[in-house]
């Protein structure tokens, strides 16, 4: 086969909507602007991500296990299995384009791109704006339901903790609203509560999103002593599905949640989540260690606290619904994602990874972070909890 064209490539795509070839594979519902549900090749719908389809890009991306995604014709090659130009033929080949055609398609990309990455820009800003404001409306956490909460699963609190705030009253979006005439009239509120709130900041060191974790109040069976609040139990109203209680809105990547700040730290402790980093400040100053030179910082997720992989590998025992091994980042960064900004001043950098998530994902991660991260004349230490626990579990068992 003679060397396929951009023009036809896209021709290939326009015939190919994302959405119909996706729905082949697996169970999708529509939220918002994208389509949700679990990866075709992992399986992933989990409490840090999943399969989404977004129909204005044709594009998908797996934030579960995969941490890829592509165009329609990689999903075929992933799911199927198959090369490049077998994805191709699976999709319906190609067909003849005169060159009049050519520049006619090439010029009407382009100008489809500069407008989607307008628009996709402004809405980014418009939405860390308005999420910005959020936070500003948010209040201190120490003595509130959330610093409750924290306490419930024997974390402290440090005196100055800038990435944590709290918000009495936090809406719940999930799917949209429909009017009488059944047209769609923008986003359904279906629970409003307290919840945890972080801030999310950007190698820039500006504001970037939010972190939010709604709780409830719990009543306790002898009503004398009142129980810790936990994270919320929030339903699909239609599908009564357990909706994740965590949610993570505007720009996250390469930003982090910072639990404990100096300006120019000598030691950084980076985890995935807000009380994996607690548990060991909390176990630290517990013990009396001296912190007055290190910053915690939680990335919020696994794959931000890594960054992106140069390539995905076949995981050794894991399998997709037809039977080829499942594909996982590998353990050498993209070296074009500069991930997470840690400061010139870190001499020694600690990773936690928890022994509760998925071994060879979690070790491929803290390795790929590992090397992204090293510098000359900087330690990079990895600490991981037994596995099946994490470093909560840890904490509570010590306590007990």
């Amino acid at each position: 086969m003679a060397r396929i064209t951009d023009d036809e490539l896209d021709d290939i795509r326009a015939r190919n909507p994302i959405a119909d070839i996706a729905m082949g594979y697996t169970k999708l519902r529509r939220s918002g602007g994208k389509l949700l549900g679990p990866c075709p090749m992992c399986g992933g719908k989990t409490t840090s991500g999943r399969f989404e389809v977004f129909e204005k890009d044709n594009s998908w991306a797996c934030y579960a296990y995969c941490n890829t995604g592509g165009d329609v014709i990689s999903l075929v090659q992933q799911v199927e299995g198959c090369d490049f130009r077998a994805a191709i033929e699976k999709l319906g080949g190609r067909t003849a384009i005169d060159a009049a055609r050519a520049k006619e398609l090439f010029e009407e990309r382009e100008r489809k791109r500069l407008a989607r990455e307008k628009t996709s820009a402004d809405y980014r800003e418009a939405e860390r704006k308005r999420l910005h404001r959020t936070w500003k409306q948010t209040q201190p956490i120490h003595g509130t339901t959330a610093a409750w909460y924290l306490e419930g699963r024997g974390l402290q609190l440090p005196e100055h903790c800038p990435g944590l705030r709290f918000a009495p009253a936090m809406p719940y979006w999930h799917g949209e609203t429909v009017d009488d005439h059944g047209r769609k009239a923008g986003p359904r509120k279906i629970h409003e509560g307290p919840a945890m709130v972080g801030a999310f900041i950007r190698p820039d060191g500006k504001f970037g999103g939010l972190h939010l974790t709604w709780l409830n109040v719990m009543t306790s069976l002898d009503d004398v002593t009142p129980a810790a609040p936990v994270k919320a139990e929030i339903l699909d109203p239609d599908t009564g599905e357990v909706l994740n209680s965590k949610k993570m809105r505007g720009s996250k990547t390469g930003a982090y949640i910072a639990i404990v700040m100096h300006a120019a730290p000598r030691r950084l402790v980076i985890g995935e989540g807000i009380e994996t980093v607690l548990s060991v400040w909390t176990a630290m100053h517990q013990a009396g260690r001296e912190l007055g030179d290190m910053a915690f910082w939680a990335a919020g997720d696994l794959g931000n606290l890594a960054g992106r992989a140069n390539k995905t590998v076949s995981h050794p025992t894991l399998r997709r619904p037809n039977g080829q091994p499942q594909k996982v980042p590998d353990r050498f960064p993209d070296l074009d994602d500069p991930g997470l900004s840690v400061p010139d001043s870190i001499e020694e950098l600690i990773l936690l990874g928890d022994g509760d998530s998925e071994k060879v994902l979690t070790e491929n991660a803290m390795e790929r972070a590992a090397r992204r991260y090293a510098r000359a004349g900087r330690a990079i230490r990895i600490a991981f909890a037994p596995v099946g626990l994490d470093f909560n579990d840890l904490l509570k068992a010590a306590a007990a």
